[in-house]
């Protein structure tokens, strides 16, 4: 009796040692509102409010059930990949796969695992996977993409996980989008645009200006690029890093 006494004591303190699973929602307002998350970046966030999508600066969205949020995006060069699981455990179901270069929103960071937000669904990954993304004290600066200095080009521009030709593709960027510029280098420049986070070679950028103002909303369909067509496969690999 003792001993099962004994056994069942260690059961209850391991299952009570373990993360939590994740709220099924995790509300956000914007305005005193609630929204909508569309596409989620770390200077400027598009929602859905009032039967319409509006980009905003993510500094004024505001969370009801927590105050500690920070922005990151997944990191996964190698695997291209990271399991969300419904909890942080490494034997939790998968929730989805979520590319590299992907931002999402932190709400709750441990240990090893982190509480997230992406594409509307709430889980875990692993902090490996992820790179924090500071938040400015001062606005971004913009560019507008171009391809050998022309805007109004098909061929698509590259943005790379790393700061190198042979990093991993993340998505394929048209020439004429609006990036927001974190660092601008002699080669290599760290920009976001449409829920990505990345580089892209400074010779790509036009136009860059101080970001004094929200820029205009873009169309709908420029939330979503299409895949590059420049022979670099975005993902291929589906690799479990848990």
């Amino acid at each position: 009796m003792k001993r099962t006494m004994a056994w069942l004591l260690l059961l209850l303190m391991l299952v009570c040692a373990l993360p939590a699973e994740a709220d099924s929602q995790l509300r956000v307002t914007w305005q005193g509102t609630a929204v909508d998350l569309k596409t989620i970046g770390s200077w400027q966030t598009v929602i859905r409010t009032g039967g319409r999508d509006v980009t905003v600066p993510s500094s004024e969205l505001a969370w009801e059930s927590t105050t500690d949020v920070r922005f990151a995006y997944v990191y996964a060069p190698k695997a291209g990949k990271v399991n969300m699981r419904m909890s942080g455990r490494s034997k939790a179901s998968i929730i989805t796969k979520i590319p590299t270069g992907r931002i999402v929103i932190v709400f709750e960071k441990n240990d090893t695992w982190s509480g997230i937000l992406y594409d509307g669904l709430i889980g875990y990954v692993q902090n490996s996977t992820l790179r924090f993304i500071e938040a400015p004290d001062t606005p971004r600066a913009t560019a507008t993409l171009s391809y050998k200095g022309k805007t109004d080009v098909k061929t698509k521009v590259t943005m790379r996980s790393g700061a190198n030709q042979g990093s991993r593709a993340v998505i394929g960027l048209r020439p004429g989008m609006a990036v927001t510029v974190f660092e601008k280098g002699k080669t290599w420049s760290e920009v976001e645009v449409n829920g990505y986070h990345g580089y892209v070679l400074t010779e790509h950028l036009a136009e860059i200006r101080e970001a004094e103002a929200m820029p205009e909303e873009p169309e709908d369909s420029d939330f979503l690029p299409p895949p590059p067509d420049d022979g670099i496969p975005l993902v291929e690999e589906e690799v479990d890093l848990d």
